[in-house]
């Protein structure tokens, strides 16, 4: 099929350049993309943060009370239940605790001695609270409730006073306002727009702000309450509020007491445009950059294209419509050594070189021709030979060319591949031999209860071995197998800058213990000992197949290099987290590392038990993904005779992941 858009030659170079550059528009729009992904992440991170901060601020004020009634039960005006005098540290205690609204102190009767202000506790919304503080001797919080004549939401603490023999003398109570937290939202100074909601268990909306008045004790809306009733106890949602706007919702629910089932739901909303506007304009302007960038360079190649290609091609057309009139002796002028061009130029003055030449020929020829018949056909025979040999050694010379480039490519390719199978071959060893161990020894102990079947002579205690042998077998071949494919994706580390692998949480003690089980059959012809410290409960989300290539090729590296055929070692494999790093501790009682050699046992290839068939690879490869992949440091510390160890120490959060 013929396209005629491709018959220009200016249309043609345009579609090239736009073919060029379709992969860096791709990667521009991918990271278009992906930093807008990474923004409204971000936006959604950092409302979550804030949340937790209006979240720690309740629970603080739940402590706080906790602490300021404790405090004010030993002192000696509340022992003594003094009206006068335990009313005046009540009113300078609420005079340096803005956040509550009252405070007040009552006999074992219920009978209120003092408060501040002295018509605190009027409604008698407190006497649950009271008589649980009563019965129970311990600090209790009431349930949120409406203030009569009021719009004022509040929930009351009671702390029980105890004298030294432990009896019961009375109960002192405090009321929190929830208007204080408008306070700690107008202090955050959050977008215009922005909304802070607190809801309790039964879906009621204790209060709102702003719009406090308006929006107080009443329903919540059930779609606000589906999305905050889910599995996590926090997140972030977009969703329409009550007055129609589209906002980013972050939320978190607060647990009081014992009882699950009555948490308190905050949020706090934050206007869709103005929250994801940065994403929206990343987007915008990486539209904007691919547009211009597809615009200059199309420009650009018409501008370079007319300059370098289409100007000179001019010339050649110019020439050629010439020498088609019959203008032998033109020729184009273009200089014969720029690129191409300049080579159809060379073809085509030689072209028009020699068919002047031929012109002088022929003309002389038929000037000639009556006398010289005989000798021009003689000629033309001589001719058409020397121009078939010419062409021959021609074809045989370029056969010779292609040939050699041949044999130069695939030199290259055995090279590489040579050195490749070299560092595989190594590597690829160690869980190959285990799995093909394992496979051995399940084939034997298939052919040994084959034989008790066949003879019947197999007992009971025979088939449960046969399986807890083929059970085991098996897990290490498939373990193996499975770590030998892990191996030769970790190949590419060698030639690529980076190494995409499955993140996920694992425990890392017990996977420690599977890398162990894969090696059994190799380290079971030694006597050498594996000591590991970590704690059971270790949980990380990392790279499983990274820490299993480490350990590997640390303990294959101790068994080649540090230890005789003869001797009996440690190993010891220490593993903790401290201040947000995760450290592992490889260690072995070996013959250690000579000086001469200690800073370059993570060159790649350096091995200096190459006699063994090491290639080298192994702390190379180690190097790469504790830099690479886990983005941490590893260092080598051993002196000769006084064994060597490793100190790695990574991240356990990565930016950007």
């Amino acid at each position: 099929m013929r396209f005629p858009f491709f018959h220009s030659i200016r249309a043609t170079l345009v579609f090239l350049v736009l073919l060029a550059v379709l992969p860096a528009l791709g990667i521009m729009l991918f990271s278009g993309y992906s930093l807008r992904v990474n923004m409204i992440e971000s936006a959604e991170e950092g409302a979550l943060r804030q949340i937790q901060v209006m979240g720690s601020r309740h629970e603080q004020v739940v402590d706080n009370a906790r602490l300021l009634l404790a405090t004010l039960a030993k002192a000696r005006e509340i022992q003594m239940l003094d009206p006068q005098g335990s009313r005046l540290l009540l009113e300078e205690m609420l005079s340096r605790n803005g956040a509550y609204t009252a405070l007040a102190l009552y006999d074992l009767q219920g009978r209120m001695v003092s408060a501040s202000p002295a018509d605190a506790f009027s409604s008698g919304e407190e006497q649950a609270c009271l008589q649980e503080a009563r019965e129970h001797m311990h600090f209790s919080m009431g349930s949120y409730h409406l203030v009569s004549g009021t719009q004022n939401v509040v929930v009351e603490f009671a702390q029980p006073v105890v004298d030294l023999e432990g009896s019961l003398r009375g109960v002192l109570a405090a009321s929190f306002d929830l208007s204080y937290f408008g306070r700690i939202f107008t202090e955050a100074h959050l977008p215009e727009g922005s909304i802070f909601t607190l809801t309790d268990a039964d879906g009621t909306r204790l209060t709102r702000f702003p719009e406090t008045e308006k929006y107080t004790w009443v329903p919540d809306l059930p779609r606000m309450i589906t999305r905050m009733s889910g599995e996590r106890a926090e997140g972030t949602f977009l969703e329409k509020g009550v007055d129609g706007v589209r906002r980013l919702y972050s939320f978190k629910r607060v647990q009081f007491g014992e009882d699950p089932s009555r948490p308190l739901m905050i949020r706090l909303g934050q206007p869709e445009d103005l929250a994801l506007a940065e994403a929206r304009r990343a987007l915008f302007r990486n539209t904007f950059l691919l547009v211009l960038a597809t615009v200059l360079a199309v420009v650009v190649a018409r501008f370079v294209g007319e300059l370098t290609i289409m100007r000179r091609l001019k010339r050649l057309l110019a020439a050629a419509d010439r020498l088609g009139t019959g203008d032998l002796s033109t020729r184009t002028d273009l200089d014969h050594a720029e690129g191409e061009l300049g080579v159809l130029a060379a073809a085509f003055d030689r072209m028009a070189g020699s068919l002047q030449v031929q012109d002088s020929e022929r003309r002389r020829a038929e000037e000639e021709c009556c006398l010289l018949n005989t000798d021009l056909e003689e000629r033309v025979e001589t001719r058409t030979a020397e121009l078939a040999t010419a062409n021959t050694e021609l074809q045989t010379a370029l056969e010779n060319l292609r040939q050699a480039q041949g044999q130069l490519v695939m030199s290259e390719k055995l090279a590489a591949l040579g050195g490749l199978v070299a560092g595989v071959a190594h590597e690829i060893n160690t869980p190959v031999g285990v799995a093909l161990s394992a496979t051995s020894t399940l084939a034997e102990k298939n052919r040994v209860i084959s034989e008790l079947f066949a003879t019947g002579e197999m007992k009971r205690s025979d088939l449960s071995e046969y399986l807890e042998s083929t059970r085991e077998g098996a897990e290490m071949s498939l373990i193996n197998l499975n770590r030998a494919s892990d191996l030769i994706r970790s190949f590419k580390m060698v030639a690529a800058d980076q190494v995409s692998e499955s993140r996920r949480g694992f425990n890392v003690r017990e996977y420690i213990g599977q890398v162990l089980l894969s090696l059994r059959p190799k380290l079971k012809r030694t006597t050498h000992r594996i000591e590991v410290e970590c704690d059971e409960d270790l949980v990380i989300d990392s790279y499983p197949g990274a820490f299993s290539q480490i350990l590997t090729n640390f303990i294959v590296n101790s068994l080649t290099h540090a230890f005789g055929e003869k001797e009996t070692g440690l190993i010891r494999i220490e593993i903790a987290k401290n201040d947000g790093m995760l450290n592992l501790t490889y260690s072995d009682d070996g013959c250690g590392i000579a000086p001469e050699y200690q800073d370059r046992v993570f060159e790649p290839f350096f091995t200096t038990a190459r006699a063994k068939g090491s290639t080298g690879l192994g702390l190379h490869i180690v190097f790469n993904i504790v830099t690479s992949t886990l983005g941490g440091t590893i260092t080598c510390c051993s002196a000769p005779g006084q064994g060597t160890s490793f100190q790695v120490r990574m991240p356990l959060q990565r930016e950007g992941t």
